[in-house]
């Protein structure tokens, strides 16, 4: 899990990532809106990074078929 800084340092976006899979982008604020996460949202991303890391590839790929997860390349929307 971590923070990646977007448009120039004007907003952020908390990562849950498994290794060579994919990436899971959780929450994006605006820094102009909010500083950080607060340390309860912080151990609460934890543990859903550890809920994504537990999951098969199977069951990502019924995630991504039901619309709970949405694929994201290169900015369009995936077609599955």
């Amino acid at each position: 899990m971590f923070k990646k800084r977007l448009n120039d340092n004007m907003h952020r976006s908390i990562v849950l990532a498994k290794g060579g899979r994919y990436w899971v982008y959780a929450f994006l604020f605006a820094k102009k809106d909010r500083e950080n996460i607060s340390p309860d949202e912080l151990a609460a991303f934890k543990k859903l990074a550890k809920a994504y890391e537990g999951m098969t590839a199977s069951e990502v790929d019924t995630a991504l078929r039901n619309g709970d997860l949405t694929e994201i390349c290169h900015g369009d929307q995936a077609k599955i």
